[in-house]
């Protein structure tokens, strides 16, 4: 029943802009996702607004909240498009519950 609170963090490392850049984060099924500092919560599936335009060495941070509902070791999965990527950045965050 207790809280956690994801903290993502987008930085363009490269040297030129990037362009429509977009994260969209799956909470694990042992979480519910609460609160959004600027994403909008479906269900399990957080979705942040697009950023048009990350020059170098720019970044966007957002946080998620979410309350414990399940016993379990739950994995949350974050993913990040753009126009310069060929292919989606995915990373996990594992979170158990107790």
């Amino acid at each position: 029943g207790e809280t956690t609170t994801y903290t993502v963090k987008v930085t363009n490392q490269g040297s030129a802009d990037d362009s429509d850049i977009q994260v969209v984060v799956v909470i694990a099924p042992e979480l519910v996702p609460v609160s959004s500092s600027a994403g909008k919560i479906d269900g399990q599936t957080v979705t942040f607004p697009v950023v048009a335009t990350l020059a170098p060495k720019q970044a966007v941070s957002y946080t998620i909240v979410a309350k414990g509902v399940k016993v379990g070791d739950g994995h949350t999965v974050f993913k990040l498009s753009s126009d310069v990527l060929k292919s989606p950045i995915t990373a996990e965050e594992s979170t158990t519950v107790y």
